[in-house]
């Protein structure tokens, strides 16, 4: 996983925002397309893998650990994106 500058800024004032210490992907269970990558800023769970990326601390659920090996965290249109993710295959 890679988290960009621009994806750092935002992330970090976010955080500072919302009084957290850092990010959490997680599976999210829900929706028509089966289980998707799920982030928020959430507290570490007891399971979680912890790293430091580029400055951040990033909790992985271990069901996610390998589904995020390949993707970036990034800021399109001024939002935070993740570029790479897995096609659910979805229409």
């Amino acid at each position: 996983m890679n988290i960009t500058n621009e994806a750092k800024e935002v992330l970090l004032n976010a955080m500072a925002e919302n009084s957290s210490e850092g990010i959490r992907f997680f599976l999210n269970q829900g929706g028509c397309c089966g289980p998707q990558i799920g982030v928020s800023l959430d507290s570490v769970q007891a399971t979680d893998k912890v790293e430091e990326i580029n400055g951040v601390s990033v909790a992985f659920d271990t069901n996610v650990i390998s589904m995020t090996d390949d993707i970036t965290l990034d800021v399109q249109d001024g939002g935070l994106v993740l570029v790479g993710v897995p096609d659910s295959g979805c229409c």
